[in-house]
């Protein structure tokens, strides 16, 4: 096939294009400005952010994609220092790769009542590599003080002529004035996809550069006075839901000589994907391992137990490095022999060595949470692959890359939805990567109320599945002393004694906690009775979602159930005068559940308390019943049990 750069040889566009603020001149308005005018809660706020990216043609490097960009920013507080710092993406694979060039920026500082400008130094510039195929180019502004307003350009040159970056248009600042454009060459052909929730439309400017007779598309994006994205939660990742636009090329066109087409379907994603040496030839290795897993195997013919075996087989023997990929970076054979390697060569290694074991297997390619949902067939649209191995008509995911993952129990980066399974013959099918069973948090205490207002307890809390996989991370992540000294302060300065843990690296078992603790202030004497809520400290005390409206899913991460079983033992002299009524709500469509139950009888209390969710991702039009949900919780957590003196 004839290269891009041959075919249109004769092909030149030039870069230029009209400002509205011209570098480096900053005004003494915007740096006394003390905060943002329609959002006074912002720590920074863009000025100016403006992009422009089209294409170049010469000689020697060929058709390129060129991104210049210009960023003006306003420091309002300390807050903001972090918009001061840039990080560029830079993609490569195989010989070609994008680089940056013509970096410049200044800070500007009010002093005495002076602009006094500092330049970025060259020095200042980093670049670093995070994997095979990402470089980034990462630099801070000099001498930010609240009040600064930095500004800095840049330029980008890349030879993958296919892949445009997506247009933001919305930040977690707010924006004053976003200026985009895009300039399409007649031969290109593109789909345009709009998202998030603003209302935006470009001006179109048709237009031929008459000294090479070509057309030209010209989009124009003018925006002002743009509202942060503020992130709430329980989301999965707010970018998903930022302004913005994607183009999606859908073919090269170049009358009589040439018509390539790059609009992909999802089957052509997985294929090229699975035809590459780095990730299909690497399924099929298997000569590295055999000898040692067949040992590990011997005497187990469960399917089941050898899908554990290898599971734990595969931890034991390599670690991962932290890099992200649908393909592997060095080999599996590499990274068994030398016990690390990247998220794709775990988990190809993993794939192979279950069918070595007579489990089928299959990858699974997985968009991470961080990497947003695929909108759109793309190559770019993966960037991690995960096990899915089929026992009887069922499949169970797997993941190699965290020592505290289990069958079913996949790292929460994974957990974005679905996923595209492939068969053998590189056909495909979605699968959702959310777990079914729900992940148990269940507290038992056994309270004894003191003299002096404090109260004292025994007290047992089992993890199940997701959570238990959440708390062996937090506490293998340290110190016993560091984890007990924060258990204790977000219990409300509680005091711990005889702290033990049980089946931390059994991970086929619930993760069980157990002690005892002492906490001041529990419960209130007035008049001579006592008030105390049942749940103590442990109630849910104000209501996580203060929106009046939301447009985003409610995203938990998985199903998951609260359960807190209380006996508290009603001190000597004293009888109950007033227990808060039992209470059962239900979320539509049961997809969530709060039961609350308590009773006396002789000298004990004892109360049940549960919250579930049946789903892991609540669409937007449930939020008010989420909302209602939560403040009828804490209602009636807040009610106190009164005991009078006999």
């Amino acid at each position: 096939m004839k290269s891009i750069h041959l075919i249109v040889a004769l092909l030149v566009l030039g870069s230029g294009h009209a400002q509205d603020f011209k570098f480096g001149k900053v005004s003494m308005e915007e740096l006394q400005e003390k905060v943002y005018p329609g959002d006074s809660s912002a720590s920074a706020a863009y000025l100016l952010k403006k992009r422009t990216t089209y294409y170049t043609y010469n000689k020697s490097t060929g058709l390129r994609l060129i991104t210049e960009i210009h960023n003006r920013i306003k420091i309002y507080d300390k807050d903001g220092f972090d918009y001061a710092s840039e990080i560029i993406n830079l993609y490569e694979s195989g010989s070609a790769d994008e680089g940056v060039s013509s970096i410049k920026g200044y800070t500007y500082t009010l002093e005495d009542g002076e602009i006094v400008e500092t330049k970025l130094d060259k020095k200042d510039i980093f670049k670093t590599e995070q994997s095979k195929n990402l470089n980034q180019v990462k630099f801070t502004m000099p001498n930010v003080k609240e009040g600064s307003v930095v500004e800095f350009e840049y330029r980008i040159t890349s030879p993958f002529v296919q892949s445009i970056d997506e247009f933001v248009f919305q930040h977690g600042i707010p924006i004053k004035k976003l200026e985009a454009e895009m300039r399409i060459l007649e031969y290109f052909k593109f789909n345009q996809r709009t998202k998030g929730f603003l209302s935006f439309r470009p001006s179109v400017r048709e237009f031929t550069d008459h000294t090479i007779g070509t057309n030209v598309t010209e989009l124009t994006f003018d925006l002002e006075n743009i509202p942060a994205l503020k992130d709430e939660i329980f989301v999965s990742n707010i970018a998903n839901y930022r302004a913005g636009i994607k183009f999606e090329i859908v073919s090269l066109e170049v009358p009589g000589s040439m018509y390539e087409s790059y609009s992909k379907t999802w089957e052509d994603v997985v294929k090229t994907i699975y035809r590459s040496s780095s990730f299909g030839d690497e399924l099929k290795r298997k000569n590295y391992f055999e000898e040692e897993l067949d040992a590990v195997l011997a005497g187990t013919s469960d399917p089941y137990a050898r899908m554990g075996k290898v599971l734990s087989f595969v931890k034991q023997k390599v670690k991962w490095n932290s890099y992200l990929g649908v393909g592997s970076n060095e080999g599996t054979r590499k990274a068994f022999k030398d016990g690390v390697g990247s998220s794709a060569d775990i988990n190809l290694m993993l794939i192979s060595m279950l069918n070595h074991a007579n489990v089928k297997a299959y990858p699974v390619l997985v968009s991470t949470r961080d990497h947003g949902v695929p909108i759109f067939p793309t190559l770019e649209g993966f960037n991690y692959v995960v096990a899915a191995a089929k026992i009887g008509d069922g499949y169970h995911l797997l993941d190699a890359t965290n020592s505290f993952t289990a069958i079913d129990v996949l790292p929460t980066r994974a957990l974005n939805w679905f996923g595209r399974i492939i068969s053998e013959d590189g056909n495909s099918d979605i699968i959702d990567l959310m777990p079914k069973e729900k992940s148990s948090d269940i507290i038992m205490m056994n309270v004894d109320l003191t003299d002096d207002g404090a109260i004292t307890a025994k007290f047992r809390q089992q993890f199940t599945k997701n959570n238990a996989f959440l708390f062996r991370n937090l506490y293998n992540g340290g110190t016993e002393e560091s984890f007990l000294s924060d258990l204790e302060k977000e219990n409300g300065d509680v005091e711990i004694n005889g702290y033990e843990l049980k089946n931390n690296f059994d991970l086929e078992k619930p993760i069980m906690q157990d002690y005892e603790f002492y906490k001041e202030d529990a419960y209130e004497t007035i008049g001579g009775k006592i008030y105390f809520s049942p749940l103590f400290h442990f109630a849910v005390q104000e209501n996580p979602f203060k929106a009046e409206t939301r447009e985003f899913p409610v995203d938990y991460g998985f199903p998951w159930q609260d359960r807190h079983m209380i006996t508290i033992n009603i001190p000597e002299g004293y009888k109950v005068e007033h227990l808060p009524e039992p209470i059962s709500m239900v979320l539509p469509e049961s997809l969530g559940k709060f039961t609350y139950n308590i009773s006396s009888m002789q000298d004990k209390i004892s109360v049940r308390v549960e919250i579930e969710m049946n789903t892991p991702v609540f669409p937007p039009h449930y939020y008010l019943n989420l909302k209602e949900f939560y403040r009828q919780v804490v209602e009636k957590e807040s009610e106190k049990i009164i005991l009078a003196k006999i």
